[in-house]
């Protein structure tokens, strides 16, 4: 009974690892925020977009932006500018450049992310208590004394 417990503990173990990971990909999010803003002339940037051009859900992401908020998004469609792309875009607003950085970053706060955090910490545990058992058997477990 006893191995067949450590490898029921070493599986569990596994699978809660690979449903963290799983878990974990639902937990990305961009942001969006300003990193400068230029006067006169424009900055040297990869892509850069004037603040007409930009439709309504971009807008309010650059305007909130530019107040100084750091704005996450869900989809990589909602990111301002013509490609979904990481990185800088400059943006022409009433002749101010303003350059903005978006990044792609996992945000634990949301229900994926604590999922995920909360599965990988379990799987970490029953591997390792798994492994304690069949090699180490004569130790207790590290947290509870015996």
């Amino acid at each position: 009974m006893g191995k067949n417990l450590q490898f029921l503990l070493l599986v569990a173990g596994v699978f809660l690892l690979v449903g963290s990971v799983m878990a974990g990909i639902g937990a990305y999010e961009y942001e969006v925020k300003k990193v400068d803003t230029v006067e006169g002339q424009a900055p040297m940037l990869e892509e850069f977009v004037t603040y007409e051009d930009l439709v309504g859900r971009q807008k309010e992401i650059v305007d909130r932006a530019i107040a100084g908020e750091a704005v996450a998004v869900r989809r990589a469609d909602e990111l301002p500018g013509k490609r979904e792309k990481m990185g800088k875009l400059g943006v022409d607003k009433d002749g101010t450049y303003y350059v903005l950085t978006r990044r792609m970053f996992f945000n634990w706060r949301t229900k994926f992310g604590m999922a995920s955090l909360a599965m990988g910490f379990t799987g970490v545990a029953a591997i390792s208590e798994a492994i304690r058992r069949r090699q180490f058997p004569h130790r207790p477990v590290y947290w509870i004394r015996r």
